[in-house]
């Protein structure tokens, strides 16, 4: 959002800005005034103040003031969203609480991701970088009728920037610490009266933020770059808009940041549940040391009891010790055609997408270097990166995924003169992957090679070739214009969808055999229908006052769980349940109360909302028996507040805070801590295996002595990634110069509560509140034409966690952590011509 005129710049300590600025009472200025935003929340363009919704947009100017490169630094500008890398190949996004909890190619997120309106079943948001960009806009909240499946948590629309009729462009060059280099530039090109063109891109590459000890490397770097195309035509009654969106990134970037566990000397559990340090995990409570103890029973052979005994660590999580040095690939298009037909009182959109995104990342498994030798060399396959020979326990990892989809929606919208008007669409979506977890184990090599094992089954495989979604839905919003000022809007969507899967697992000899005929592959399959929609009523009082109140039902579809038909887990003889093979929907009846207002002559804008929801079978993962299994959590309640503040006293300052409460809590579910089977913290009346321990005491379910542990009832706990209370808050300050220039300064402060990472709420579970600054000086000439910015963010140099993940026994149950980058600062250059 914009000011008028555009002057803008901080200050060094905000709260004392903040203070000054209220107590000086500077509104006696007349000349600054809040711009009207346009967004397209509605799929029709209204104003940000009256669109009843809860929604965020920030332009492109927000985006490069706030220092907001990517999805990652706009949780710090929206109320209660919080974002965090995943364990395997997504980016886990939190709004409200409601995320994706779920693991597997057929687990969606809740938050539905869209590029200029096209919706991404599966995108690389965490790594693209912003760039030529109009705005961002994030819808808070059920999205169920007019963006349909998979929106429980809301909505993330990025709109690029479309091509303009003057002919004109910008280019901005950073220098930053790291040896970053980054540039960024558009060129727009008008060619006739109907046809505009506009070409940008932005290319990034630095140094890692790791130092690897063990190679003497730099890793975790950067190197990536993107181009898009957007090409405009229009006369009186056709507009048709093409973007083509290419981006490729070939790096060292780690996908995970740091590993902690308190040590079980024990070697039962390997990492204790009762906190988190910085020691290794015991190995032999993991596979290799399960395998290696079996191998030197029958041979002979001494192997370590504890492979990391002696491994460097390190309390910064900014050294590691890798064996392994990061890969991480990435290439994605993403092509969008919007085809509005104006038609009298009517109009037809067209808007067709295509997605075709790669993605291969490997990493160090187990993120140290093993101290103690093995009495023998093994030959440990890598994959794509050939061999590695070692004479002690070695892993790696990799993720990938291959994907395609192609949607086409069609939407017709009324613009009659009288109180009725409706919206009627249809939706229609196909995506097909193939997806891939490995894990790449010295110990597996050489169990596979004494028992004359192929090579295929010498690892671990999780192998989905392929998954197919296919979908479709038609919706409709009917909107009644009651009085001058009272407005109903009653909206429906009725969607079906159908998901398949050709999966297999394979573990050495013990689950699925890739050298049966036709692979030993099983396939799954489930087909759904659902209604979800919602009532909307707004109150205009008139004076920049909106009230409004909605009633919604969305939903998030179920899926197959990856695992193996093989697995323990399913068979009833072992104590297994079939129907852990699957997962079902979620769903949450939203109640969401919201005012949005503008006082003082539109230089104060205060919006706030109240919510609540009603979730059914919330869906989660916990890894046990090297598989990831989704549950549904019975029923579950969130309720929250959410305040947005934007000032404008003057044409000096800019002031601005978000302040949100978030309360939830689990209603009813039971479910057994795969960290904590005897709900002790300790390793009494448990059984070491190689991945899941077994329980052996009272308490298990049935009467018997032994089980997969003692059930926990979860009710009253808290969700996950919902801090309970989280502010926002910037302050800008402008001070004119001669020569036509500004001197901007700029400051941000984020803090956020404490959280917990899985709904156990254990101590390894919690996430510590934190708060991190931001900072901006820089020289602007008044017209626009260039300016030279120098920055800083992350102040404190503060290694912040935004999540964390489990891992399962054969680990030994270590915790992955993802954290913020470091602190960075540089120097931006940019021109505009």
């Amino acid at each position: 959002m914009r000011i008028i005129p555009n002057r803008r710049k901080p200050v060094g300590m905000l709260f004392s800005a903040l203070f000054s600025a209220v107590c000086t009472g500077s509104v006696l200025a007349q000349t600054a005034r809040l711009e009207e935003v346009i967004v397209t929340a509605e799929k029709r363009s209204t104003t940000l103040q009256d669109t009843a919704i809860a929604v965020t947009a920030l332009s492109g100017d927000d985006l490069a003031q706030g220092l907001i490169n990517n999805a990652l630094d706009i949780q710090m500008s929206v109320p209660n969203m919080l974002m965090s890398k995943g364990q395997f190949n997504a980016a886990n996004i939190a709004i409200r609480g409601i995320g994706n909890s779920a693991v597997g190619v057929s687990a969606d997120s809740g938050t539905g991701v869209h590029f200029n309106g096209v919706y991404l079943n599966a995108p690389r948001s965490f790594e693209t970088e912003y760039y030529d960009i109009e705005r961002v806009e994030i819808l808070r909240g059920p999205q169920g009728t007019l963006y349909g499946r998979n929106t429980t948590a809301g909505v993330i629309n990025i709109i690029s920037r479309r091509p303009e009729p003057e002919f004109g462009g910008d280019i901005q060059i950073e220098l930053g610490n790291y040896n970053a280099v980054k540039t960024r530039g558009a060129i727009n090109l008008p060619l006739n009266d109907s046809w505009q063109q506009r070409f940008s891109g932005f290319f990034l590459r630095r140094d890692g933020f790791v130092d690897n000890t063990f190679t003497g490397e730099d890793v975790d770097g950067r190197d990536m770059y993107s181009l898009r195309s957007s090409t405009l035509f229009s006369n009186e009654r056709v507009e048709a808009h093409l973007v083509v969106n290419y981006f490729k990134e070939d790096s060292d970037r780690m996908r995970g940041s740091n590993q902690r566990c308190l040590r079980d000397p024990e070697g039962i559990l390997g990492c204790l549940p009762t906190g988190l340090a910085d020691q290794r995990t015991h190995t032999g409570a993991t596979v290799t040391g399960f395998i290696t103890n079996l191998i030197g029973s029958v041979t002979g052979l001494s192997f370590p009891e504890d492979d990391f005994v002696n491994s460097a660590i390190y309390a910064n999580p900014r050294r590691q010790a890798l064996d392994f040095t990061p890969v991480y690939e990435v290439e994605e298009w993403v092509s969008s055609l919007e085809i509005n037909l104006e038609l009298g009182d009517y109009t037809l959109t067209s808007l067709t997408g295509y997605h075709d995104a790669f993605f291969d990342a490997r990493n160090d498994y187990d993120f140290a270097v093993a101290s103690e030798p093995w009495p023998v060399e093994v030959r440990v396959q890598q994959g794509p990166d050939g061999y590695y020979t070692t004479d002690r326990a070695y892993s790696s990892d990799r993720s990938f995924i291959d994907s395609r989809q192609w949607s086409q929606e069609l939407r017709l919208a009324s613009d009659f003169q009288g109180d009725w008007n409706f919206l009627l669409g249809a939706f229609w979506l196909n995506y097909d992957a193939h997806n891939d977890y490995y894990v790449y184990n010295a110990a597996l090599e050489l169990f596979g090679q004494l028992n004359g094992l192929p090579d295929v089954q010498r690892q671990f495989w999780s192998n989905t070739d392929p998954y197919e979604l296919d979908t479709w839905a038609v919706f409709g919003e009917l909107y009644w214009q009651a009085t001058a000022r009272l407005s109903v809007t009653l909206g429906l969507r009725y969607t079906e969808e159908e998901k398949t899967s050709r999966q297999r697992t394979i573990y050495l000899a013990f689950l699925d055999d890739p050298t049966l005929p036709g692979g030993d592959y099983e396939t799954y399959q489930g087909d759904s229908d659902e209604v979800t929609g919602k009532l909307n009523l707004s109150y205009d009082f008139g004076d920049d006052v909106l009230l409004y109140a909605t009633l919604s039902r969305s939903y998030k579809s179920g899926g197959f769980n990856p695992i193996s038909v093989e697995s323990p887990l399913l068979d009833p003889a072992r104590g297994g349940n079939p129907d852990l093979a699957f997962f079902g929907p979620e769903y949450i009846n939203a109640l969401e109360l919201g005012l949005k207002t503008r006082w003082l002559d539109n230089r104060l804008q205060l919006n706030g909302t109240w919510f609540y929801y009603d979730f059914q079978d919330l869906q989660v993962a916990k890894i046990t028996n090297q598989t990831s299994i989704n549950e549904n959590v019975d029923s579950s309640s969130v309720q929250g507040l959410e305040t947005e503040l934007i000032w404008v006293p003057d044409s000096h300052w800019r002031l601005g805070a978000n302040i949100a409460w978030l309360d939830t809590e689990i209603d009813e579910f039971v479910s057994v801590d795969p960290a904590n089977i005897n709900q002790l913290g300790t390793t009494e009346n448990i059984v070491s295996g190689p991945n899941a321990n077994t329980y052996v005491g009272p308490g298990c379910p049935g009467g018997t002595r032994t089980c997969d542990g003692l059930p926990y009832d979860l009710s009253g706990n808290q969700l996950v990634n919902a801090p309970e209370y989280s502010v926002s808050l910037s302050v800008e300050y402008t001070w004119p110069l001669d020569n036509n220039l500004d001197l901007r300064l700029g400051s941000s402060y984020y803090w956020q509560d404490n959280f917990y990472t899985r709904l156990f709420n254990a101590p390894n579970d919690r996430v510590d509140q934190w708060d991190v600054w931001n900072a901006t000086l820089g020289i602007h000439r008044q017209d626009g034409r260039w300016y030279l910015q120098g920055w800083v963010r992350n102040i404190g140099d503060e290694d912040h966690v935004t999540g964390q993940w489990l891992a399962d026994q054969n680990l030994g149950l270590i915790t992955n952590q993802f954290l913020l980058e470091p602190r960075t600062y540089g120097l931006t250059l940019g021109y505009s011509f």
